[in-house]
């Protein structure tokens, strides 16, 4: 504060002189004058000084024989007398302020919180969708008004709100939570294909099956409904019946396919964004097959975001071409189809049995019967009559 002070007020480097030159350090520090940066340079002192106290110094130092001589001038007034006559200075100032003030009536940035599952660019997409958006007035956005918009633009939101500050726009968001399972329902566990069992971990239910028994999809396994000599209870059955299972799958492939590569040639071409403004720096476009990435700067000021964004897409060409596989390849590839096969149908660790390998046109056919064990419990809801 104290530098700006003497800045907004002007400061002097000035060199004493004289036949005794540190009798000035004494006659200042008399009649309260300050200086600091004091140095001494054979027979002279050099110091800073205020404008007011230089001003003050002929009348104390009439009779001293001390000689002052001003080395540099600083600060505001010297600066102003220095361009006085240059217009455009204080002209460009005033249109900068101008700007400044015209642009902070504009949201500059949005911001999202609380979001975990939904991602921030599907909130940011819906927002755009009901008016929220960089560049938007700031009187032209009503936080209750878009609070509801945005509840009914998505449902995975329980609740949100919108707050500005500054020119900030931040929109705090809730999800749903996903309900836990209600266990209040009587449920019985049925069979989801066909298997002996091996294991059995009933937690609740009638368990109507034991190990080593043999089940088709959709025999019951668990009961819902418990028999007692007084009455009958109906419960929720959880548990897990695991059995051995035998199931059938069925995959293909051909010797001639097409697979794209990369040929080596690439590109980058850039968007400039300011409030929403996309503003392409690059000229044409692009034809043909490309395999594309694209990076996005955000300016930032003091830790804040601003609305001016340069997107970078990074474009490599690509091209088809025929490739035949041999024998073996084909046989590797059916292998991975198969494991994949099983896998979307949640068999994960099993055991091949018996593999059948056919001709078909330019190809091989592969069927193989797979062994594993696997949870086959499934619930379904009690079905009763209430009043029975």
């Amino acid at each position: 504060m104290l530098w700006l002070y003497r800045f907004i007020t002007g400061f002097l480097d000035v060199e004493f002189s004289g036949d005794v030159a540190e009798v000035i350090l004494n006659i200042c520090a008399k009649n309260g004058i300050s200086l600091w940066n004091v140095k001494r340079k054979n027979q002279k002192i050099r110091c800073m000084m205020t404008v007011r106290d230089f001003k003050a110094l002929p009348a104390i130092t009439r009779k001293s024989g001390i000689r002052a001589h001003i080395l540099r001038r600083y600060g505001l007034p010297f600066i102003t007398v220095r361009y006085r006559h240059r217009w455009g200075i204080p002209a460009g100032a005033l249109i900068f302020f101008a700007f400044i003030k015209f642009m902070s009536c504009f949201i500059w940035t949005v911001e999202i919180n609380g979001n975990e599952k939904v991602a921030a660019e599907d909130i940011i997409s819906a927002c755009e969708k009901i008016g929220v958006y960089e560049g938007v007035p700031k009187n032209g956005v009503d936080p209750q008004n878009a609070k509801q918009k945005l509840l009914l633009e998505l449902d995975s939101l329980a609740w949100a709100s919108f707050n500005i500050e500054g020119c900030r726009l931040t929109v705090n968001v809730s999800e749903i939570v996903e309900k836990a399972e209600d266990n209040s329902v009587p449920t019985n566990l049925k069979s989801t294909s066909d298997g002996i069992i091996t294991k059995i971990d009933v937690v609740s239910g009638n368990c109507v099956v034991k190990v080593g028994d043999t089940v088709g999809s959709g025999d019951l396994l668990v009961s819902g409904v418990i028999e007692r000599a007084d009455n009958t209870k109906f419960v929720h059955s959880s548990g897990s019946i695991t059995a051995k299972i035998e199931k059938e799958i069925t995959v293909s492939a051909t010797y001639e396919r097409k697979v794209t590569v990369k040929t080596g040639e690439r590109k980058r071409k850039s968007v400039f964004s300011f409030f929403g403004i996309k503003i392409p720096l690059y000229l044409g476009c692009e034809n043909g097959s490309y395999e594309s990435r694209l990076e996005v700067k955000q300016a930032s000021l003091f830790g804040r975001r601003l609305p001016i964004r340069l997107y970078n897409g990074y474009f490599e060409k690509t091209e088809e071409k025929t490739v035949i596989l041999s024998k073996n390849e084909l046989l590797e590839e059916l292998e991975t189809l198969l494991q994949r096969q099983a896998e979307v149908e949640n068999i994960s660790d099993f055991e091949v049995k018996n593999r059948e390998f056919d001709e078909i046109q330019g190809g091989i056919s592969l069927k193989a019967v797979i062994s594993a064990e696997k949870d086959i419990a499934a619930q379904e809801i009690l079905l009763f009559n209430a009043g029975n």
